[in-house]
């Protein structure tokens, strides 16, 4: 399965920690150019920049327009890819959950989530598949609320998420992916990926060690010109939690909401 490692010219550190990441599990990937902030103008900004739910930051813009690449690839070469951003810490398992998932040849899957990151996610209440080789479960992804580092994308996903952006304007990079109620979603577990600075949290290092070059949306307080447009934005935020609140209406006697387990022993390496 193809691998994209999304990453800026200048973030080498990054580049270099993946690059003994990867040989250390014995996978390779294709570094896919992340879009700079530089590289969006002002009248650009302002046309993709203020669509969704708030105001986007550049730097966020230019995260989605990323993820974006990555998904014309996946169309462009008709096969899924390992979508990870650069930040991404893999668990030791991952190489043969790859193989697993390979094996298995899915036909009516759209995507696949690796990551986990400290929220609650709804998801089926037993599993629909089980690998055995890598001790992972696949269970129905019904809603997700935040993290696009490390999932696989089949060429019908990517389409998807294409046409959608044909008639949405761009969001943050996993917003935008899992307000998509279209999609046919797995999430794995034990979880194979998470952040860098997600490490912390999950007890994995002793204190947080890593700063994120695109930078975390979870705490972002936005900034509004007017009152005016301050009610257009929370008119789209009341839009989108009543998406989710009727999400979860539909799946709720199916489904559970729980956090996604995360086994350390996998992360040993980091």
């Amino acid at each position: 399965m193809q691998v994209l490692i999304i990453n800026l010219v200048r973030s080498t550190e990054r580049l270099a920690f993946q690059q003994k990441q990867f040989a250390r599990l014995g996978l390779s990937f294709q570094r896919l150019n992340a879009v700079s902030v530089d590289e969006i103008s002002e009248e650009a900004y302002q046309r993709l920049g203020f669509g969704w739910q708030r105001p986007l930051r550049k730097v966020e813009v230019a995260c989605f327009l990323s993820h974006q690449k990555a998904w014309e690839i996946v169309v462009q070469t008709n096969a899924p890819a390992l979508i990870l951003e650069d930040d991404a810490v893999l668990a030791s398992h991952v190489p043969q959950l790859l193989e697993d998932i390979e094996h298995h040849n899915f036909k009516d899957i759209d995507l696949i989530n690796f990551e986990v990151r400290s929220r609650k996610k709804i998801i089926s209440k037993t599993p629909v598949y089980s690998f055995a080789n890598s001790q992972t479960n696949l269970f129905e992804l019904y809603q997700d609320r935040t993290g696009a580092a490390g999932y696989i994308l089949y060429p019908s996903g990517a389409q998807k998420l294409l046409d959608k952006l044909e008639t949405s304007a761009p969001a943050i990079a996993d917003g935008f992916i899992f307000s998509h109620y279209g999609l046919n979603s797995l999430q794995a577990e034990p979880a194979a990926v998470i952040q860098e600075d997600q490490l912390a949290a999950y007890g994995l290092v002793p204190e947080e060690q890593f700063e994120s070059v695109i930078g975390r949306s979870e705490h972002h307080k936005p900034v509004y010109a007017s009152a005016a447009e301050k009610r257009k934005f929370k008119t789209r935020r009341l839009a989108g939690q009543w998406a989710m609140a009727c999400r979860y209406v539909q799946v709720m006697f199916k489904a559970q909401k729980r956090f996604i387990a995360l086994d350390k022993n996998k992360f040993k390496q980091v």
